[in-house]
């Protein structure tokens, strides 16, 4: 049921708004183009055959596949009863209330008729005396289809809405919670082929001209922010002191005073030492020295840059990410160095997030699970489908994702003449959640004698830190 609900019967000004839950009366008129029809409601939803009659649409019914194929001019809407999957022009949106069967064949609520139905033909509902009147135009303004997505955090949650265009919209928190989010002058349709997986937020429906975001209690507002390239809205959720009175809650616009900083990530830290090199040379510290170079060469380019960590400081995985979000991060970039059980593998490789859970091969499964099992908090936090649904999401990021990490890689192999061993993907729990281009790269294996011992010096991590950030350079170039 939807929260915001408008009785449509009160003035002939009110637009169809939250019609889902409204009472209809025993017959119900319907008019258009100086045709009229009147209906029996059945069980307060519309029969569908009748206005796609009065339209002079069609709508035919397919046995095989149980559904109802709606068509008008260039425009199909395919659904079917007890279903919230409906297809609108070859978009799958998922709906808050699904149709039902009926004896004209399938029956829908008056909210999902002026969204789903009459907006892609280009209609919508006036109320008039004892019904409605089927007008051209979109009640709610020009349609826009939106992804949602959320990644789960120790402490906070990020949510994605991803936008099909460029929108003016605006984030409120609701006194006693949830999150209402207003787009004017557009008419929001949610497109979700994989259901929403977050243990904070609960749905993510649309209504007209907004969102409405339901969260789990004692969740709330953080801050939030419209961004383009993609076009987005990134919500970050978490943990917020009840309100002592039902007083509007006021939560700020994230605004920065510079330009977007590039993160980096110093893999592991703290007790999580990652791989050890027979000399004691840690993985922590080595990319702890090469982060730290790396971030002075992207300063010395122009850059603002921040860590993840510029101590010896522990971080969960998914943490990393986070940080990247909060500061609304141009590219995101984790440091690892690798190990192999074979001495003599070694080389440079630059990963990005796959798109499902498994690795471009064994190796790159390989070195995914050991840097996994850092931080030991993961297990507890995701399971690594849901986190992978955050990503196939994120499909448009994930190909600058893909853009970065081949910049990154030509420029190790071209400047250090090191074995190529490649671009890949893999499942990196570090990778996931972040909402800009994000890599992880591997300088090099501790397991490897001789590449230990240029991994240990500082003329050596030096150029991979001037590798890298040319690499981002060539990246960002454009952008």
């Amino acid at each position: 049921m939807r929260k915001t609900v408008f009785f449509a019967f009160v003035t002939a000004l009110v637009i169809v708004g939250g019609l889902q839950a409204q009472a209809l009366p025993p017959r119900l008129e319907f008019r258009h183009q100086g045709l009229r029809i009147e209906t029996t409601p059945v069980r307060n939803h519309v029969e569908v055959s009748s206005i796609m009659t009065l339209l002079g649409g069609e709508a035919a019914f397919s046995a095989s596949a149980g559904v109802w194929a709606l068509s008008l001019g260039d425009h199909l809407v395919q659904l079917a009863p007890d279903r919230r999957l409906v297809l609108v022009d070859g978009k799958l949106t998922e709906v808050q209330d699904a149709p039902i069967s009926s004896p004209g064949g399938i029956a829908v609520r008056l909210g999902f008729l002026d969204d789903y139905i009459l907006a892609p033909f280009g209609f919508h509902l006036e109320t008039i005396v004892g019904g409605y009147s089927i007008v051209p135009g979109v009640s709610s303004g020009k349609p826009v289809t939106i992804r949602p997505a959320a990644a789960d955090f120790s402490a906070t949650t990020t949510l994605v809405l991803s936008l099909d265009r460029k929108i003016e919209a605006s984030v409120e928190a609701r006194p006693g919670g949830g999150v209402v989010v207003l787009m004017p002058g557009s008419g929001p349709r949610i497109e979700s082929a994989n259901r929403l997986r977050s243990r904070r937020v609960r749905s993510v429906v649309s209504g007209p001209g907004r969102i409405e975001v339901d969260l789990s209690p004692g969740v709330g507002l953080i801050s939030w922010n419209v961004l383009t390239g993609p076009n987005r809205i990134v919500m970050e959720l978490g943990t917020v002191p009840p309100t002592p009175t039902p007083a509007p809650i006021i939560v700020q616009q994230v605004t920065r005073s510079g330009p977007r900083p590039i993160v980096i990530d110093p893999g592991h830290g703290g007790p999580d030492t990652g791989a050890i090199g027979a000399s004691g040379l840690t993985e922590k510290a080595l990319t702890l020295v090469i982060a730290r170079r790396l971030a002075q060469a992207l300063r010395n380019a122009g850059h603002p840059v921040r860590l993840t960590r510029d101590g010896d400081g522990g971080r969960a995985l998914t943490d990393r990410a986070a940080v990247a979000n909060r500061l609304d991060a141009r590219v995101f970039v984790s440091l690892h160095a690798n190990a192999s059980t074979v001495a003599s593998v070694h080389g440079a490789e630059t990963y990005y997030m796959s798109l499902d859970d498994r690795a471009s091969d064994e190796a790159a499964q390989s070195t995914a699970d050991l840097e996994n099992r850092a931080g030991g908090s993961f297990v507890q936090e995701s399971s690594a489908l849901e986190l992978i649904l955050w990503d196939m999401a994120q499909s448009e990021v994930l190909n600058e994702s893909a853009r970065l990490a081949l910049r990154v890689q030509t420029r190790l192999n071209a400047l250090l003449g090191l074995k190529d061993r490649g671009v890949k993907q893999a499942p990196f729990v570090v990778l996931t959640g972040a909402t800009m281009p994000a890599v992880l790269v591997e300088v090099g294996f501790l397991s490897n004698a001789k590449e230990r011992e240029q991994l240990a010096s500082p003329e050596h991590q030096q150029a991979l830190a001037d590798a890298i950030a040319l690499g981002i350079g060539d990246f960002l170039v454009g952008r």
